[in-house]
């Protein structure tokens, strides 16, 4: 196969006078990305950095993310992608135990640098960049040379370690390899329409789902413009003033944007709204589709099993209709073309479709194991197939549901309950902006249900109206025992609702 930084050298020469990269007032051609990125790639080397040596990354979107990321890949370093919005702790374990050999970090990071630095002893080099011309990071590629790398780099060579979001204890590295990046990159070349011209908006963390994106519009000649933060309006502002074609967002940016007068803003442009990294509540989707069209698509996929699981093609997003069809809106789509996908009973054995098992994948671009961690690696992968932790069925068309995660599935009066679909109800309520559902311990029941609602601006409802249309829609044991209304959910992150805080802290109010 053609290595992935062959590919990153064959695009530049393709595209090289192409509008590569856009970030606030800096645009980048391909021809220039390419000869920042080799300066990068060899600037790192004379650091004595080696093949495999892991370097950390630790700030915003910047134009420099997607430096370090394609550099790192050139030479055969191993890149660790700091969340911007890790904690100081959360950043000092990762940095510590993936024994990162350099940090590149921003300004804005400097505090939090200066504080873990006596604990993160294998680090032995600190590059830092700053919005001004005159820092550490281009003073580098100043001195360093722009010709291309001449590595030599094997399939199963480590590329990234990928921490997971650490929701059930400390953060996993996951190890994917340049075989894995290759195939999660073809993968979505196949199946996620990317178009020579395309421009790409990437709103949330690079470090999580959209930066996965970067690749294969890079290798495609498409733009990435890069916005340091999310904000609605001038999200909205960018696409029109871009003409940007392409966003990725997770599910809260979604509901955000049904808040903007979307009619202010010449959006015609916009062909495509990906999302994925959390579940999409129906409700919300049906009215993001009457706002901007048909145009959404989700992908489904894991830190372990990146991005390419399935996928829910715009053609499959049907608001009207067959209740055949409308029902896949509740779907995570179809298995990619070159993955295969089942759902597994406790002992692995395939469950035939409408039955309710564990999700197990297998493909070229599952994850290589955990960093230093072979008993969690055995747990998961199997016989050449991850379980996920996530439970699903398949309907007769080979549509894949998200049933919940196994690990927040309720016990209720000895019923399975699933969070997923008690909160799928209660979305229905017209006032309800977000809620979460949980279970706390119940003295009688075991566990009881509780729902954490957020309400839409200037709407009203009570703790009955929700218990009421879960009692129109689902058995009596599934419905709220109690409803607590909140400003705002709590998330990681990576946007993902932090359950297990929700009930540490209902469960000490019982």
């Amino acid at each position: 196969m053609v290595s992935i930084p062959r590919m990153i050298q064959r695009s530049s020469q393709w595209y090289a006078d192409d509008l590569a990269i856009v970030f606030e007032n800096k645009r980048f051609t391909f021809r220039e990305t390419n000869a920042r990125v080799n300066r990068l790639a060899n600037g790192l080397s004379t650091l004595g950095l080696k093949k495999g040596d892991r370097i950390a990354s630790m700030m915003n979107n910047c134009h420099q993310r997607v430096e370090i990321e394609l550099a790192l890949c050139k030479k055969g370093f191993v890149g660790v992608n700091l969340n911007a919005r890790n904690s100081e702790q959360e950043c000092s374990y990762i940095i510590k135990h993936s024994e990162a050999k350099a940090l590149i970090f921003a300004e804005e990071f400097r505090e939090i640098v200066q504080k873990i630095r006596k604990d993160i002893p294998s680090v032995r080099n600190i590059i830092f960049l700053s919005p001004k011309d005159d820092n550490e990071y281009e003073d580098r590629l100043k001195k360093s040379s722009a010709s291309e790398p001449q590595d030599e780099l094997a399939d199963d060579d480590l590329l990234a370690l990928a921490y997971t979001s650490g929701t059930t204890g400390k953060p996993k590295g996951v190890r994917l390899t340049h075989k894995c990046r290759h195939a999660m990159v073809m993968n979505m070349l196949m199946e996620r329409d990317i178009r020579e011209g395309d421009v790409m908006v990437h709103v949330g963390p690079m470090s999580h789902a959209t930066g996965t994106y970067v690749l294969p519009h890079y290798l495609k000649g498409a733009t990435n413009i890069i916005r340091s933060h999310f904000d609605p309006e001038e999200f909205l502002a960018t696409v029109e003033k871009e003409r940007a074609t392409t966003v990725m967002m997770v599910p809260t940016m979604v509901i955000r944007l049904l808040s903007c007068d979307v009619t202010k803003y010449n959006l015609k442009s916009l062909r495509k709204i990906m999302y994925g990294a959390a579940p999409m509540p129906v409700e919300r989707l049906k009215e993001a589709i009457q706002v901007f069209g048909n145009i959404f698509s989700q992908g489904y996929g894991l830190t372990e099993a990146p991005m390419t699981v399935a996928t829910l093609k715009e053609r499959d997003h049907f608001v009207t209709g067959a209740e055949e069809l409308t029902r896949r809106l509740g779907s995570v789509g179809r298995p990619y073309i070159n993955v295969n996908v089942k759902i597994a009973d406790e002992d692995g054995k395939e469950l035939p479709a409408g039955e309710v098992g564990e999700i197990l994948v297998k493909s070229d671009h599952l994850m290589a194991g955990y960093w230093k961690d072979p008993e969690a690696t055995q747990e998961v992968l199997k016989g050449g197939w991850l379980y996920t932790g996530d439970v699903g069925k398949f309907d007769d068309k080979g549509f894949l549901y998200i049933v919940d995660r196994k690990k927040d599935m309720l016990i209720s009066g000895g019923y399975n309950i699933y969070p997923k679909e008690v909160e799928d109800a209660i979305y229905k309520h017209s006032a309800v902006k977000e809620v979460t559902v949980i279970g706390i311990p119940d003295p009688e029941w075991g566990e009881s249900v509780k729902a954490v609602v957020v309400l839409k601006e200037g709407t009203k409802a009570t703790q009955e109206d929700i218990i009421s249309i879960c009692r129109d829609q689902l058995a009596g044991y599934k419905k709220p025992r109690s409803v607590e209304f909140v400003p705002e959910l709590p998330k990681n992150p990576y946007g993902k609702i932090e359950k297990k805080l929700l009930r540490e802290k209902y469960s000490r109010a019982t």
